[in-house]
């Protein structure tokens, strides 16, 4: 069901933080419809959209992550590079680019 966050590539990485911003905005819109008391809306959306703004910094932190990996890869030794996506570190081996 899981699958190792190493062997996913950036681009889908990035979609999947964003449709997790962009589900937890409709799903607030939605609980705002269907929730009576005022209370229960403010902490519905307050929680929500800690959520969106998670996914959007960690989409944000993909992008630092994959200019940094840019950045390295003309370099003449490999290096590695650690990022963090939602807790999980991922590890990316930078070869030495070919001449």
């Amino acid at each position: 069901m899981f699958q190792n966050l190493a062997a996913i590539d950036a681009e889908t990485l990035k979609t999947m933080a964003l449709g997790l911003s962009a589900g937890s905005v409709v799903i607030a819109i939605i609980l705002l419809k269907v929730i009576s008391s005022v209370v229960g809306k403010a902490i519905s959306t307050v929680v929500l959209l800690a959520i969106a703004l998670g996914g959007f910094s960690q989409r944000e932190q993909i992008t630092s992550c994959i200019d940094e990996v840019r950045a390295q890869s003309s370099m003449t030794v490999p290096t590695e590079i650690s990022c963090v996506f939602f807790g999980q570190e991922i590890s990316v081996k930078v070869p030495v680019p070919s001449m």
